[in-house]
């Protein structure tokens, strides 16, 4: 009996076999861990080319804050419309920077557009992050929050608990998830007729979502990776417009849309659900030029 047990001890692990697997698996999910924050931290794009076609315009100002790139056509004051934009998951900040200069552009009104840097390209990391953004800038009166995909779901989570600061919600190609029915903000969605990659059931049964006067436009030939400037994405749709052409047709719409809130104080908030009208859908054709 003695003998048996003395067997089965030999074969049971040492202590330094023990620590030795431990410490194989602890470096293993270090490895893990690396390599996942390594493959977001990388992200998408941005088109370099695109990138410095924004900053070589002489209409708009490229500015690189602590809190992201800011984009912007003339001095920050009262009257100019903030506008506080997430990116997409695992797309770089930066890849937004061309379709910022196009919202600016498509404003009637000075606008600025402050694209968030998120931490590994993950907008779900930094929810709040718009907070900072506002804080840097005390003399814009008048803001909308919004983004791109994921940007766009994480831009609603942070509205929805703080609608207070806010005079608008833009999505691009993007839903919302929380209950924004009557928030009091004004809304626009902006979708790709082209886009493959988003649930366009789960959008369309995310409007009730919005208020009820909320604007969905969408254009003909832009799809998902046409919001930004950061090359194909897996799964998407054929354009049938050029990425300049789509992110031109985005902030045309986009920008217009702000232009028209920027007159708009936020006592507006205080007016009735019930004189609301029912949204609709705005089909757009591509934009000359």
């Amino acid at each position: 009996m003695r003998n048996s047990l003395d067997s089965i001890a030999r074969r049971l692990p040492t202590r330094r076999t023990l620590a030795l697997a431990a410490g194989a698996v602890v470096l293993l999910s270090a490895i893990v861990v690396a390599a996942g924050a390594a493959y977001f931290a990388a992200g998408l794009g941005p088109n370099a080319d695109a990138v410095a076609a924004a900053e070589a315009d002489p209409d708009v100002a490229v500015d690189r804050t602590p809190v992201g790139t800011a984009v912007r056509d003339g001095p920050v004051t009262a009257s100019t419309v903030g506008f506080v934009y997430y990116p997409g998951g695992r797309v770089s900040h930066e890849s937004y920077v061309p379709t910022a200069a196009e919202i600016v552009a498509g404003s009637d009104r000075a606008a600025l557009v402050v694209v968030v840097d998120a931490p590994l390209n993950l907008a779900v990391l930094a929810p709040d992050r718009a907070d900072r953004v506002r804080e840097r800038y005390p003399d814009v009166d008048a803001w909308a929050v919004g983004g791109h995909s994921l940007g766009g779901a994480m831009a609603c989570r942070h509205a929805a608990g703080n609608a207070g600061a806010y005079d608008a919600l833009v999505l691009h190609a993007a839903y919302c998830d929380r209950d924004l029915s009557q928030s009091g903000l004004d809304a626009l969605v902006v979708l790709g007729g082209a886009d493959g990659v988003i649930d366009a059931e789960r959008e369309r049964a995310s409007r009730e979502n919005l208020p009820a006067d909320a604007r969905v436009v969408e254009l003909d030939g832009v799809n998902h990776a046409g919001f930004g400037a950061y090359g194909p994405q897996p799964g998407d749709g054929p354009a049938s417009l050029s990425p300049a052409a789509s992110r031109r047709a985005v902030g045309n719409v986009t920008g217009t849309w702000l232009s028209e809130r920027g007159a708009v104080t936020r006592e507006r908030r205080s007016r009735s659900v019930s004189h609301r009208g029912s949204a609709g859908v705005l089909t757009a054709a591509p934009v000359a030029g």
